[in-house]
């Protein structure tokens, strides 16, 4: 009995023994074949002050973020930015959820605005942004044309971008003190908007955020084009964002999908021949002598005023072809047809500049010719007449003495026919002067006479009048003979689908 009890407790404790063991052994998993150990759960979202964070430890990279509304966006972020990680793109910097949005701004203006045309506006419109921030701000200085800075293009670099320290009170001229002011009054609120978004980190900035921002600018006043040009600025940086800096969860971007004011930015203001007199003799009285030969230029090429000022040389005129070659205009490369006035302007420009195969064609300054316009108009009384209309004016003179649109097309350079028509301006009364006969030349230094007039449907007799003006019955005549479909007289009919 006592040998039975004895054999019984040990096989009690025995038994004990081995379930502590059991329990010591490390659980097998599926995936090792019942060897190892179980695999760590991934973190789940947890509440982190107002909103959910999340962290994850993967590939040796820490992964931590958090202010996200809901659980399901914190772990679609997380998914994101371990996506990234695969593929071997780690978000650039501290990433968007440590980056002011003033500080990718500024980043971002480092890295792409010397490659911009279009930099000295830009920088403009970030610093508006880095000053609330009491960040550095922008200088833009423009390179010279033999740069051979690599960009984009593969033409160099246009500028040189340059930080400067902030300074809280910027000095204003005293003619300019009460026009500042009152643009601070009136763009309060677009201004505390401003400030809100550079100081919020890049991540935080929602659609609603930019929706109310655009609300306020158009509110008070903001050019439905400007507000445009401000959203379009926080689209590109957060595009930028994603493909080069691959900060991966700011794919969905906040600065689309918006209800924008409704831009029509459109003018149909053209120089009419009354008012080419007046401003003639008004710019004769221009101290600069430059000014005049240069406005005619405009007015008979249909360049931009940036053009012939920035961009091309005496060695681009090539006088025996008789046109201007731009190497870097908006739209490219391209060739500009120069008319019997046009070679005479450029001749005038050059016996007074002196200037020699390399110096630009104009050497005065925008700024210099855009007041000298400004004081010619005074004078000559006329009113909402911009230089880019000198542009409108010669294509519409074209149209008016060609009817062939792609003669246009290749007088002002445009890529589509949509952006030519707005530079098209026709109006009844020179549809009044075709059907009578009264159409007067269009490229010509100074206006021409009304040329003779017949009875409705008869010949005018071409010799009496200038050879380059043309009656409507001659017209109809080209037209009867040109081929069907052709496009001799008016803009191709586009047809929708």
């Amino acid at each position: 009995m006592h040998t039975d009890d004895t054999s019984g407790t040990a096989a009690k404790a025995q038994a004990v023994l081995d379930s502590q063991n059991k329990a010591r052994k490390p659980r097998a998993t599926s995936a090792q074949g019942g060897r190892g150990t179980r695999k760590r759960a991934p973190s789940a979202p947890r509440l982190h002050g107002k909103g959910y964070a999340i962290r994850r430890s993967y590939r040796g990279e820490d992964i931590f973020l958090s202010g996200f509304k809901t659980s399901s966006e914190a772990t679609r972020a997380v998914n994101l930015a371990m996506a990234a990680i695969d593929a071997n793109s780690k978000p650039a910097g501290s990433g968007p959820r440590r980056t002011s949005l003033a500080q990718a701004l500024q980043d971002y203006a480092v890295a792409r605005l010397p490659f911009l045309k279009g930099a000295d506006q830009e920088a403009r419109r970030i610093n508006a942004y880095l000053r609330p921030a009491g960040l550095r701000l922008l200088k833009v200085r423009e390179l010279p044309r033999t740069s051979t800075t690599p960009g984009k293009s593969g033409k160099g670099a246009y500028f040189k971008v340059s930080l400067v320290e902030h300074i809280s009170e910027r000095a204003i001229p005293n003619g300019l003190a009460a026009h500042r002011k009152a643009l601070l009054t009136a763009n309060a609120g677009t201004d505390k908007w401003r400030a809100v978004l550079a100081t919020s980190a890049t991540a935080d900035v929602t659609r609603q955020m930019l929706q109310a921002f655009v609300d306020t600018m158009t509110r008070e006043g903001n050019a439905p084009a400007t507000v445009g040009l401000e959203r379009a600025l926080l689209r590109r940086l957060y595009n930028y964002a994603v493909t080069k800096w691959s900060w991966t969860e700011l794919r969905d971007n906040p600065a689309s999908r918006l209800d924008m004011p409704t831009v029509d930015n459109g003018r149909s203001r053209v120089l009419g021949e009354e008012e080419q007199v007046l401003l003639d003799a008004a710019v004769a009285d221009c101290r600069n002598q430059l000014v005049k030969p240069t406005l005619l230029l405009l007015r008979e090429t249909a360049m931009r005023a940036s053009e012939p000022l920035k961009h091309a040389t005496w060695r681009d005129v090539d006088s025996t072809r008789k046109v201007l070659k731009l190497h870097d205009a908006k739209s490219g490369d391209r060739e500009v047809p120069l008319s019997p006035a046009a070679m005479e302007a450029l001749k005038t420009i050059r016996d007074l500049s002196k200037g020699k195969e390399d110096d630009l064609i104009v050497s005065i300054s925008y700024a210099s010719l855009s007041a000298a316009w400004r004081r010619a108009l005074e004078r000559a009384g006329i009113d909402d007449l911009r230089l880019q209309d000198l542009r409108h004016t010669a294509a519409t003179r074209m149209a008016l003495k060609s009817g062939n649109v792609f003669l246009v097309k290749a007088l002002t350079g445009h890529k589509t026919l949509d952006m030519l028509e707005r530079y098209v301006n026709v109006g009844a009364d020179d549809v009044v002067k075709l059907m009578h006969g009264q159409l007067k030349p269009a490229a010509s230094g100074e206006p021409a006479e009304p040329q003779p007039t017949g009875a409705p449907g008869e010949l005018v007799d071409a010799s009496n009048a200038p050879a380059t003006k043309v009656a409507l019955c001659e017209l109809e005549q080209v037209a009867a003979q040109a081929p069907r479909g052709s496009n001799v007289l008016a803009f191709p009919v586009r047809r929708r689908a």
